[in-house]
C-alpha cells in the first residue's frame, strides 16, 4: 500500500512541475528547455538551507521559490530577444550549463555523490516522513499551484499570454509590454517549479543531478504536450498517465535483465501512438468548446463608449528608410487630421505598408520624425505608440487563430487590472468589475461590426472576410484616437467590401482619424477626404482622390500602362 502512495506523491509533485511549464509552453509558447534546471535550482536551495544553515520548513521552501524565480526572470530577458528555435538552443544551454555546474561544484552541491540526509518537514510539530505522511502536504500543494494556474489562464493576464503565443507583433500593435508580461512570467513559472524541486528535495531527503538532467526536460515536456498544451487539466491527466504507468509497468513477469528495456520500449510506444493518433493531446486547449458559449453575454456598450471623445492629428516629417540597396522611404512628409479618412495609394512596392510600419514603431527611421498631437513619438516602442491612441490592422490580418472572437477583442481593451499580477492575486474586486467593463465594450464593438453573434467560436473558423472584420473591432478595442488600416478591403468579396467601407464612414462619423493603405481605387474614392499617391518609397501627389485618379501621368504609374 505504501508503494502506491509514493507513486501518489510522485504523481502530484509532477503535476505541480508540469502545471509550471504549462504556463510558459502552452498558453504563452515559448519552448523552454531549462525546466529541470529551474527544478533543480529549487531542489538544492531549500536542501541547503534546511540542512546547512538550520531553516525551518516552510521558510526554507519559500526561499527556494523566491530563488528560482528571481533567476527565471533574470534568465527570461536574454531568452526573449530570441526567437523560434533559438528559444530552444538558448534554454538548452541553459539546462546544460546548470547541470554541469551541479556535477562540479561539489563543495557545494556534493556532485555526483549529492546531498544526503536533507532533514523531513515539520508541520505543526507532525513529522513527515513516510509516503502516507507527505500526501496531505504533497496533494494541497498541487491543488493550490492549479488553483493559481487556473487564475491565470482564465484572467486577462492569461489572454495576453495567448495572444503572444499566436502573434507576437499583432499583441505589440494593442500596446501591450511583451518584455513585462513574459519576464513576469518567467517568474511565476520558474517559481512553482522551485516549489515542486523544494518539496521533491524534503520528500526524498537525497538529491542528486541526475534527477535534473536534460532527460528530465524533455520528459516535462511530454507530459505537457501529450497531456494538452495550454488545457491545465490535461497537464494534471498526462502527469498521472505518464508518471504513474511506467509504475505499473515494474510488475510485469519478466526476467529481471530486460525488465527495464521492455518497460521503456512499451512506453515510447505509448508516446508514438499519442503523437500520431492524438497530436493534440489528451484533453486540448478548448475540450468541449462546441457544448460552452462565450460565458454570460454583457449588455454591450453604447455607441458613444466605444470611442475616444477627442480624435488627434498625426504627422511625419521627413521620414526615410533604406533597406540595403533599396530606399523604401525617402523624406516622405504627411498629416492625418482629426475626423478624415487619408489614403495612401500606389503601385506595389510604393513604400505604403512601410511609411504604416514607420508611424507605428515597427521600424525605426533612418531620418525624420512622428508627431502625435505635438507630441514626438519618434522613440517610443510599438506598444507605448498604442497606448496613446496610434494603433493599426495588418495587411495580412493576423487575428489570433485559436482564440474565441470574443477573447480576441477582449484582450485588446486597455487598462485592464487583471493585467497586472499583483492585483490578479490581490485586488480580485477590481479585477471582477474592470472585467464586466471590458466584456461590455468587447460586444459592443463586436455588435459595431456585426460579430456578436460569433463572440463564441474560435477566431480560425470565420470566413476571410469576417476575420477582416474581427481585426477591426480588435483595434477599436484599443481605443484609438488614430487608427491605420492596412488593405482593409483586399481579398474580399464586394458584400464584405461595402460593410468595410461602411464601418470606415461611422468611424469617421465618431471623428476618429483614418490612414488607409488600400489598392481598390473604388473604395478609396468611396471613403477617403485626401489621399498621398507614392512611388518608390516617395509622396509624387497629394489632393482628393478624384483628382489623383483622373491624372494621366499618375494613371500610367500605377497601372503601367
Amino acid at each position: 500500500m505504501e508503494f502506491w502512495v509514493h507513486v501518489i506523491d510522485t504523481v502530484l509533485i509532477f503535476i505541480i512541475l508540469g502545471l509550471s511549464l504549462n504556463l510558459v509552453l502552452g498558453f504563452s509558447g515559448l519552448a523552454s528547455m531549462a525546466h529541470a534546471a529551474f527544478f533543480g535550482l529549487g531542489a538544492y536551495a531549500a536542501a541547503l538551507l534546511s540542512s546547512g544553515l538550520g531553516w525551518p520548513f516552510p521558510l526554507n521552501l519559500a526561499a527556494a521559490i523566491l530563488v528560482t524565480a528571481a533567476v527565471a526572470a533574470i534568465v527570461a530577458l536574454p531568452a526573449l530577444r530570441v526567437r523560434g528555435e533559438y528559444v530552444i538552443l538558448l534554454t538548452l544551454a541553459l539546462q546544460m550549463f546548470a547541470y554541469g555546474l551541479m556535477l562540479s561544484w561539489v563543495e557545494l552541491t556534493g556532485g555526483r555523490t549529492g546531498l544526503p540526509g536533507i532533514p523531513r518537514p515539520v508541520i505543526f510539530g507532525w513529522k513527515l516522513v513516510t509516503p502516507p505522511d507527505f500526501l496531505p502536504l504533497l496533494l494541497v500543494a498541487a491543488v493550490v499551484t492549479f488553483l493559481i494556474c487556473r487564475r491565470i489562464a482564465d484572467s486577462p493576464y492569461g489572454r495576453v499570454l495567448k495572444a503572444l503565443r499566436e502573434d507576437e507583433a499583432a499583441t505589440v500593435a494593442l500596446g501591450k509590454n511583451v518584455l513585462a508580461v513574459r519576464v513576469s512570467l518567467f517568474a511565476v513559472s520558474g517559481g512553482l517549479a522551485g516549489a515542486a524541486g523544494g518539496l521533491f528535495a524534503h520528500y526524498y531527503a537525497f538529491i542528486n543531478p541526475f534527477s535534473f538532467s536534460l532527460d528530465q526536460s524533455i520528459f516535462l515536456i511530454a507530459v505537457v504536450t501529450l497531456g494538452g498544451t495550454a488545457n491545465l487539466w490535461g497537464t494534471t491527466v498526462g502527469a498521472l498517465l505518464f508518471v504513474g504507468v511506467p509504475e505499473l509497468l515494474r510488475f510485469l513477469y519478466l526476467q529481471q535483465d530486460i525488465v527495464a528495456p521492455v518497460r521503456n520500449l512499451i512506453f515510447g510506444l505509448l508516446l508514438v501512438a499519442f503523437m500520431r493518433f492524438r497530436p493534440q493531446g489528451i484533453i486540448p486547449e478548448y475540450a468541449g468548446l462546441e457544448r460552452r458559449s462565450a460565458g454570460p453575454k454583457a449588455e454591450p456598450a453604447a455607441v458613444g463608449e466605444l470611442f475616444r471623445s477627442a480624435a488627434r492629428n498625426l504627422a511625419a516629417t521627413g521620414l526615410s528608410r533604406r533597406f540595403g540597396g533599396i530606399q523604401a522611404a525617402r523624406q516622405v512628409d504627411l498629416e492625418l487630421r482629426p475626423g478624415e479618412v487619408v489614403a495612401l495609394v500606389g503601385p506595389n512596392g510604393a513604400g505604403k505598408t512601410t511609411i504604416f510600419n514607420l508611424l507605428t514603431g515597427f521600424l525605426r527611421p533612418d531620418a525624420g520624425r512622428v508627431y502625435l498631437d505635438g507630441e514626438d513619438i519618434t522613440h517610443l516602442a510599438p506598444w507605448q505608440r498604442a497606448r496613446r491612441g496610434l494603433v493599426r490592422t495588418f495587411q495580412d490580418v493576423r487575428v489570433f487563430q485559436r482564440m474565441t472572437v470574443l477573447d480576441n477583442v477582449l484582450v485588446a481593451v486597455p487598462n485592464q487590472a487583471g493585467e497586472n499580477l499583483l492585483s490578479l492575486f490581490f485586488r480580485p474586486r477590481r479585477v471582477a468589475a474592470d472585467e464586466k467593463i471590458a466584456r461590455a465594450l468587447a460586444f459592443g464593438y463586436l455588435e459595431f461590426v456585426g460579430l456578436a453573434d460569433r463572440a463564441g467560436v474560435l477566431a480560425e473558423s470565420l470566413s476571410f472576410g469576417e476575420q477582416k472584420l474581427l481585426a477591426l473591432a480588435r483595434a477599436l478595442a484599443v481605443r484609438p484616437t488614430v487608427i491605420l488600416l492596412d488593405e482593409p478591403a483586399s481579398g474580399i468579396d464586394p458584400q464584405w467590401v461595402g460593410r468595410m467601407l461602411d464601418l470606415i464612414r461611422r468611424l469617421r462619423g465618431a471623428g476618429c482619424t483614418v490612414g488607409l493603405v488600400e489598392h481598390n481605387l473604388e473604395a478609396v474614392r468611396a471613403v477617403a477626404d485626401r489621399a498621398y499617391f507614392l512611388e518608390a518609397g516617395q509622396v509624387i501627389a497629394s489632393g482628393h482622390p478624384e483628382e489623383l485618379i483622373r491624372d494621366r501621368r499618375l494613371a500610367e504609374i500605377y497601372f503601367g500602362v
